[in-house]
């Protein structure tokens, strides 16, 4: 059943089909945390640190660490892709896009306002600074 289900996924072409599939098969929650869970292995590997990735994509320290473990115990094929794909230029982009996204919404209930307008102006300027870099 599972060597049929990754066949399957194998002849699976461009990013439109796959999107299409995924998105019938998954429920919309599961997308959002398999998505997040992909983007926590790249930070990873990018040398981000568990805080910022919490704080980036709104994960908890416990599918940091499970998404972690799965990273170090990876086959040698599955570590390659990740540090090839964790490499590409589109990346950053990304990952400014999502802190874009979420500095949108409001601090959480009963944090202190006032710290986390300094904290968004802090990552609106740095992604400014980034761009202009880039």
């Amino acid at each position: 059943m599972f060597k049929q289900f990754w066949n399957s996924l194998s002849k699976i072409k461009d990013p439109e089909t796959a999107s299409e599939f995924f998105s019938d098969l998954l429920t919309e929650t599961e997308r959002i945390m398999l998505a997040k869970r992909f983007t926590v292995s790249v930070l990873l590997i990018r040398g981000k640190s568990p805080s910022e990735i919490k704080d980036t994509l709104h994960v908890t320290y416990s599918t940091i660490g499970s998404v972690a473990s799965w990273v170090k115990n990876a086959k040698p094929a599955t570590r390659k892709l990740l540090m090839t794909l964790s490499n590409q230029k589109e990346w950053e982009n990304i990952l400014d896009r999502i802190e874009e996204l979420l500095d949108k919404l409001p601090p959480r209930y009963g944090s202190n306002w006032s710290e986390a307008g300094k904290e968004k102006w802090k990552r609106t300027k740095a992604r400014s600074t980034r761009r202009a870099l880039r």
